[in-house]
C-alpha cells in the first residue's frame, strides 16, 4: 500500500466515523437510513467502515434521509484540521 493509498483510507474511515456519528445522532439504525435515503444498507455500512466512498448521489441521499445539507457532512472533518491549520498560518 503507498502512502496515497493509506491516506485516501484514512480519510474514508474518517468520513465513515462522521456518518456513523449523525447517523447515531439523529437515531437512525443503518437499515432506517438506507431506507428513508432509497440506498442498500450495506452500502451504509460499507461508508461507515471506510471500504466504500460514496458518489455525490450517495452523499446527496445520505444528507436528504438525516435533513442537513450534503456540505455538513464533511464538516466534522474539516474541523478537526482547522487547528493545525491555523498553527501551520501561525509560522
Amino acid at each position: 500500500m503507498t502512502l496515497l493509498d493509506a491516506e485516501i483510507l484514512q480519510r474514508r474511515i474518517s468520513f465513515g466515523r462522521c456518518i456513523k456519528s449523525l447517523r447515531l445522532t439523529a437515531r437512525l439504525s443503518q437499515e432506517r437510513l438506507a431506507e428513508i435515503a432509497e440506498i442498500d444498507r450495506k452500502s451504509i455500512s460499507r461508508i461507515e467502515n471506510g471500504h466504500l466512498s460514496p458518489s455525490l448521489d450517495l452523499l446527496w441521499a445520505i444528507a436528504d434521509a438525516l435533513k442537513i445539507d450534503a456540505y455538513e457532512l464533511l464538516l466534522p472533518m474539516a474541523h478537526r484540521k482547522l487547528p493545525r491549520l491555523l498553527e501551520l498560518k501561525r509560522r
